[in-house]
């Protein structure tokens, strides 16, 4: 598959590719262009010189243009959910479901295109005040591989929105879905230079993205190592960054909570995506007096999850790559070995081809073993014996991303979502993101918000006109 620049796909300049492989078989399934610096510099380009024109166009009209992608997403759902599938592992329910997200996505980005509005005041003595929001230009967007698709939408939805133009990089392991949603908002009306999507790895046309000074923004969503690399590479330009780099979120059982629910939503959340997701329940706090009910329940539930590829009938899919499958198995092998948790179930690589890891699940962890997010299958369950036990321990890692709490009580409810240093929190449930809730993180998951009203502050600037009277 080709990189798209300037409303057409191409190769990139250096005539390189990388191959894309099914986690599922380990097998080549295509491959794309290994865009380098020039290829950025070529896409930036062709952005920059549709980027004005792009900028003039009614409100009403880029809402059009975006309602008839989500169209065209829609459209084409069950053949882009297969794609995802088959290039990033999860099992098609979940792919349909991104995409189906992805297309809401840019519909909500339809609807927000009048609503891109500054302030005004008569300011007595001086004049009438006027704060306009201006488009910031060229806009970077570096996707990752696990929410290829919905993350892609919460980029470039928001950056066209708001009158820029975009140069994307996906993932180096999942861009075949993003090349295909770039042509259709290409077929829905967005004009060539607008819109492109630059393939290759982070180290050449990642660090290109965020080293060109004429992008005046990136948006990142990554590891902390990666981001703190962004942050650095970004500076000398002074361009603006919206980081969203991972977390390590607690889930909360009270001793009041409804054990059933919280066990299928821990589960449900635990190992969707194959608990690839950098707000999926990570640490499962779970009050003493209940713990050894929720982890019995638990087990059972996690004993009848059927793994294997993803476009056959399973719950859970392989990891995306080798790399993340060792480093899953490294985590646990430290917290059994080093006698940090007990493991009740799984704990093991599948044999054969594939990236398979079994659903796994620890008990009487230790929470300094998991101070670290393990981005993976792995369910750890870390009792407390108060609330205000819980809330130290949600808090005792360097993330602050999502995190929920489960009770039937609204004050436990109340104070914990209070007390906890997180971006979001939940209450008797989890990962449950509209794109009309702002996203993003705080400490070490990074800074910035995706999506809700506070994205018009991230991709566009403001600007002070005074009229004196």
């Amino acid at each position: 598959m080709q990189m798209f620049l300037d409303g057409a796909g191409c190769d990139s300049l250096s005539g390189s590719t990388l191959p894309v492989y099914n986690p599922a078989t380990g097998t080549v399934i295509d491959t794309v262009p290994a865009g380098t610096t020039d290829d950025v510099a070529a896409a930036v380009a062709a952005a920059e010189n549709a980027q004005a024109t792009w900028a003039r166009v009614s409100p009403a009209d880029k809402s059009r243009i975006l309602i008839a992608a989500g169209a065209l997403i829609r459209g084409e759902a069950d053949a882009l959910a297969t794609l995802l599938t088959t290039e990033q592992g999860k099992p098609f329910r979940e792919a349909k479901d991104e995409i189906l997200g992805t297309a809401h996505i840019f519909e909500y980005y339809a609807s927000m295109t009048g609503s891109i509005r500054g302030d005004a005041a008569v300011l007595p003595k001086y004049g009438y005040m006027n704060v306009v929001r201006k488009p910031l230009g060229v806009c970077g967007a570096i996707v990752p591989w696990n929410m290829p698709a919905i993350i892609f939408g919460w980029k470039a939805g928001a950056a066209l929105a708001c009158g820029n133009a975009v140069v994307a990089k996906p993932s180096e392991t999942a861009p075949l879905t993003v090349l295909r949603l770039a042509e259709l908002l290409a077929a829905a009306g967005v004009p060539g230079g607008v819109l492109n999507v630059v393939t290759g790895s982070g180290a050449s046309a990642g660090d290109a993205i965020v080293r060109h000074a004429d992008i005046r923004h990136v948006s990142f969503t990554g590891s902390v190592a990666t981001g703190r690399a962004v942050s650095l590479a970004a500076a000398p330009t002074l361009k603006k960054l919206t980081l969203e780099l991972g977390g390590n979120d607690a889930f909360i059982v009270a001793a009041d909570a409804d054990i059933d629910a919280a066990v299928a939503g821990a589960v449900r959340n635990r190992f969707y995506n194959c608990g690839q997701v950098c707000t999926s329940a990570k640490r499962i706090l779970v009050d003493a007096n209940c713990v050894d009910a929720f982890v019995r329940k638990a087990r059972n539930a996690i004993e009848k999850l059927v793994v294997g590829s993803g476009l056959d009938k399973v719950n859970m899919g392989p990891l995306n790559n080798p790399g993340q499958r060792d480093a899953v198995a490294a985590a646990v092998d430290r917290i059994v070995n080093e006698e940090c948790g007990r493991l009740i179930f799984g704990g093991k690589k599948q044999e054969g081809p594939g990236n398979f890891y079994a659903p796994t699940l620890l008990s009487d962890v230790s929470p300094d073993a998991v101070s670290e997010e393990i981005f993976g299958p792995v369910m750890p369950v870390i009792p407390f014996a108060t609330l205000d036990e819980a809330v130290e321990i949600a808090n005792g890692t360097p993330y602050g991303l999502g995190a929920s709490i489960w009770t039937k009580n609204m004050k436990t409810a109340y104070t914990a979502a209070e007390q906890i240093r997180s971006g979001v929190v939940w209450v008797n449930r989890h990962l449950i993101l509209p794109p009309e809730i702002p996203f993003g993180g705080t400490a070490n998951s990074g800074y910035g918000r995706e999506n809700g009203r506070e994205f018009i502050y991230e991709y566009t600037e403001p600007k002070s006109i005074l009229i004196g009277l």
